[in-house]
């Protein structure tokens, strides 16, 4: 039988292992503040946040764990608490594709924490642009979604700045039709989102809602707003716009594909050192003749290495020549893949390392 003592005593544990997990992270801050003092006394200019020993320390994190809490959940919990621990040693700044409220943000918080300064950019040339000139220490910008393709911004940007990718995040996006408190489908006259949001949802709408107006906005967070007020707009926005704006929600997931997702990538000027489980992004120019891509690819082939995804594009500089956009499994010390980039430049190809970073597919 369940009596009022017996839920008392569970509490008093739960209590008291709080209070041991409150002590162990002080701890921890302690000595990630002493961490920092270490690393400024080797290099004052090097930024504290390291990709790959975050990469390490989750990895080792999700392959003890047994618990009854996912490895999902293990993972968000730790981010925040090293995002906790390394705002002890610097203040990181992360510029974004904003405004608030977007899946951008959201992509931010999950792979970096809490514990940073946002800094939402109108463009991303601008993110590129505040991170070349120091102003963040890196940037987010999407790269792919499963269902809408590369952002050709990004690739674009990719090419003409000189900035490495020092890293990846994957974010789930689930799509929610929203309005002000007082909104109501029935007397709705427009649904606003970005194009891209409005594409992820198209399925749905012409199911529920084919006759309503669609307007296009630069982004959801603009759309939120634009929801807000005005009690015949409804929104289609992501969970974190929802929540800042104070909507009201009227329908939840309303996206095409369940397993929509999309890429972002972390830009910087750091080097990322091995973490055993690694991406390699490529920047490769050939001639545009017959069997270009076949011959670039081969060496890949030969060496048994593993890629991701080929994206092409015609150059932009050359008439004659193409870009091809490769990411490759491993990491450019990785002898096999040296002696890979060696035989495409033998060959007269144009390599270009984007960067090599943790895996986070």
């Amino acid at each position: 039988m369940v009596t009022k003592t017996k839920i008392e005593q569970v509490r008093k544990k739960i209590d008291k292992i709080d209070d041991q997990i409150l002590e162990l992270i002080q701890k921890r801050g302690v000595h990630a503040k002493e961490i920092g003092s270490l690393k400024s006394q080797l290099s004052a200019k090097s930024s504290f946040y390291k990709p790959e020993r975050e990469a390490q320390i989750l990895r080792r994190l999700i392959e003890k764990n047994s618990g009854l809490i996912s490895d999902k959940k293990v993972k968000s919990i730790f981010k925040e608490l090293i995002s906790a621990c390394l705002s002890l040693e610097e203040s990181l700044q992360i510029a974004f594709l904003g405004p608030l409220g977007t899946h951008s943000e959201a992509a931010v918080k999950k792979h970096f924490g809490s514990s940073i300064n946002l800094d939402p950019r109108a463009t991303i040339d601008d993110v590129f642009y505040q991170v070349t000139n120091g102003a963040s220490q890196f940037g987010m910008v999407p790269f792919e979604n499963s269902s809408e393709g590369v952002v050709n911004a990004t690739l674009n940007c990719l090419v003409d700045e000189k900035l490495l990718i020092c890293g990846e995040t994957y974010l789930d996006i689930e799509h929610n039709l929203a309005g002000r408190a007082t909104s109501k489908i029935s007397t709705a006259k427009v649904i606003a989102s970005h194009p891209q949001a409005l594409g992820q949802c198209s399925k749905w709408l012409e199911n529920n809602l084919p006759n309503i107006k669609r307007k296009l906005t630069s982004s959801t967070a603009k759309a939120a707003e634009l929801a807000k007020s005005n009690k015949d707009t409804l929104c289609i926005v992501g969970s974190l716009a929802v929540e800042k704006y104070k909507l009201k929600m009227h329908a939840q997931n309303i996206e095409n594909h369940s397993d929509n997702r999309t890429r972002f990538l972390i830009v910087g000027n750091q080097k990322i050192s091995k973490t055993g489980k690694d991406k390699t992004s490529l920047l490769i120019q050939t001639n545009n003749k017959p069997g270009a891509l076949v011959k670039l690819l081969k060496p890949f082939e030969e060496k048994k290495i593993n890629l991701f995804r080929v994206e092409t594009r015609p150059s932009r500089l050359t008439r004659d020549s193409h870009n091809f956009f490769i990411d490759s499994a491993g990491h450019q010390s990785d002898s096999k893949l040296q002696k890979v980039i060696s035989t495409l430049r033998s060959d007269g190809a144009f390599v270009r390392i984007l960067g090599s970073y943790p895996d986070e597919s």
